[in-house]
């Protein structure tokens, strides 16, 4: 082994002291977030999720979806291993946001565990040449605090779907820190080459984000441990080997047909575009390191489209790219943090995925690197000083910027008690979002404060005005504002945006023939049986805008439909009853039994004793 490696093996403090004092941390900040609701996608990837119903079997197929098999479409597609781990909680607690919460902490808390343990080895390396071997223990646990704490991870933990994240976030740290412990370690080798390789592989089960971990363990051998990349590869082939199989789970899953929803380069966004635009986006993510505000659920970033546009930052990223390249031999510490930033993001950042730009939670494991970076940066220079702070001052200093991480995190945490609160703070901060104002509206008409959603929904519509459903919101609004002239104009706009709508065309309908407007009624019921002929309510609506004005015989084929499509004692008596007003008496009475049957069932005696009036009157008369 070379001599780099150095004394790698941890003294004070105790690992238990550390874990606890830790685990305290990260426990007291993140309860803020355990009673809050399931948000956004995690209706899609928990509540309305068939496969994580049952443990077993845990391979299933597209008709009957189970574990490591979820729906296509889904936020876990291609992510089996996260899915099962939702199964686990479903089978424990269903669908109590409280227990899904509490994973996706102790998952956190195990990664802020692995994030000390590899810094504290690595400050022992030989190659800082016994510097930090002193402090080395104290200051790595501060920089995983800081990191466990920053705001910036609070995404990653709070929402729920983004386990993704985090856990493979843990499973890259793990491939790191097994990695060094077989680099350091004589007996038991061949143990920590296999939890290396696992902890890979099974990161890859999680999100593709990890690809790059094989590549970061090299580099990091290269530039900490050995002397050359013929001694990396004369003494850790064998380790290699192992990490790149997560290369071939990557190539299983792709060949499977599994594919993250919404990525790719045949979704309507050129590369060069995306490309351009993530060189903006990678220096705004660097901001919100140092100064992590505001943080929201989505960020509304438009596509640089030229090169116009787009120079400063891509001046900026190339600039970036020649320190990172410098860095590397004049400041290996500086290049190899650089590097794993870049890294880490590198396949949303080269890889398009419409309507997500920007999102926190990929800064998870970035942030990783640049905590212990700025951190140590930090206590080198305060070293430095002519008047150098003693333990205990750089221990106050410490957990004075943990202290206030905390506090952040838990403030931003609080928002995710609730998807209003969320949504109301992404408006505030970005007023002209299109996405933030449509769901803070929506989320307050599902709480009932309708008159609040409707300046909200108006923003909507001037900020995409060709968006139907920023039409339909707006209507929906208006009339429940008993605004009814505005929302006939506003359901207009939306059925000439999406002619095939069919809630737009039967609710302007309603609002027509309310407005004694028949004949356009008619046309847009029509419209919306048209677009949805198993609409029960259109069919039915029409049948007595027709009955009333005198086309009986085509409104008893709708009341007929209804009846076909809904078998129900509203939509029987409906056709017994325009039956009646007919001579077709043999159908009549047909129908006067089946609604009879149905009212019995019903427990509606009062209904089934009048019809049974009415069909002995019919039978005397046949």
């Amino acid at each position: 082994m070379s001599s780099t490696l150095g004394n790698t093996e941890p003294s004070r403090p105790p690992l238990v002291v550390g874990a606890t004092l830790l685990g305290l941390a990260i426990g007291t900040v993140f309860t803020v977030s355990l009673d809050g609701p399931f948000v956004f996608d995690d209706a899609s990837a928990i509540v309305e999720n068939r496969s994580i119903r049952q443990l077993w079997p845990l391979v299933g197929d597209a008709d009957h979806p189970a574990p490591l098999t979820p729906s296509a479409g889904t936020p876990v597609y291609a992510r089996p291993l996260v899915n099962l781990t939702f199964a686990a909680n479903y089978y424990v607690g269903g669908l109590d946001p409280r227990g899904y919460r509490a994973v996706n902490v102790m998952i956190h808390f195990l990664a802020a565990l692995c994030v000390w343990s590899t810094l504290a080895r690595t400050l022992r390396l030989g190659y800082f040449e016994g510097r930090y071997d002193d402090v080395a223990d104290g200051l790595s646990l501060a920089c995983a605090a800081v990191w466990a704490l920053h705001p910036l991870v609070t995404e990653s933990v709070a929402y729920v779907t983004q386990r993704t994240e985090s856990l493979m976030g843990l499973c890259y740290f793990a491939t790191l820190y097994s990695a060094l412990r077989y680099w350091s370690t004589t007996p038991s080798r061949t143990s920590w080459l296999v939890m290396s390789t696992v902890a890979c592989s099974a990161g890859m089960l999680c999100k593709e984000m990890i690809a790059s971990a094989p590549a970061m363990v090299l580099l990091f051998e290269r530039l900490f441990v050995r002397k050359s990349i013929r001694e990396e590869l004369r003494e850790s082939w064998r380790l290699y080997v192992g990490l790149s199989l997560s290369w071939v789970v990557a190539a299983a899953i792709k060949m499977s047909g599994q594919e993250t929803p919404m990525a790719g380069f045949d979704l309507g966004v050129d590369a060069h575009v995306w490309w351009m635009t993530q060189a903006k986006v990678f220096f705004m993510y660097l901001k919100l390191v140092v100064w992590p505000s505001p943080l929201l659920i989505h960020y509304d970033i438009p596509y640089l489209t030229t090169v116009t546009q787009a120079w400063p930052w891509l001046l900026a990223a190339a600039a970036y790219a020649g320190i990172a390249v410098w860095s590397l031999w004049r400041r290996p510490a500086l290049g190899y943090t650089m590097v794993w930033v870049v890294a880490a993001l590198s396949p949303t950042l080269l890889i398009p995925l419409v309507g997500e730009t920007v999102a926190e939670r990929r800064m998870y494991v970035p942030l990783a690197a640049i905590v212990p970076l700025l951190v140590v940066a930090g206590y080198r220079l305060l070293m430095l000083q002519e008047a150098a702070l003693s333990r205990r001052g750089l221990a106050a200093s410490a957990i004075l910027l943990i202290a206030v991480c905390g506090w952040l995190s838990a403030d931003r945490l609080s928002a995710y008690r609730s998807e209003l609160a969320l949504w109301q703070d992404t408006a505030t901060h970005r007023p002209n979002d299109p996405l933030a104002r449509a769901n803070t509206g929506i989320s307050l008409t599902q709480e009932g404060r309708v008159a609040e959603a409707l300046p909200h929904f108006q923003r909507w519509v001037e900020l995409e005005p060709t968006k139907h459903w920023a039409h339909y919101n707006l209507a929906r609004a208006f009339e429940a504002t008993r605004q009814f002239a505005k929302a006939i104009t506003e359901y207009r706009e939306a059925v000439r945006l999406e002619p095939d709508h069919a809630a737009s065309h039967y609710n302007l309908a309603r609002l027509l023939e309310d407005s004694n407007e028949w004949l356009w009624a008619i046309k847009h019921y029509r419209g919306a049986i048209d677009a949805q002929p198993d609409f029960v309510d259109a069919h039915t609506n029409l049948g007595f805008l027709l009955q009333r004005h005198g086309d009986l015989n085509v409104a008893i084929e709708h009341f007929s439909t209804a009846a076909q499509l809904q078998t129900n004692l509203n939509t029987q008596a409906n056709l017994t009853l325009a039956l009646m007003q007919t001579d077709r008496r043999v159908e009549t009475i047909t129908a006067a039994e089946k609604s009879i049957a149905l009212a019995e069932a019903a427990g509606r005696t009062d209904v089934a004793t009048e019809l049974r009036k009415i069909l002995l009157g019919l039978r005397r008369e046949k």
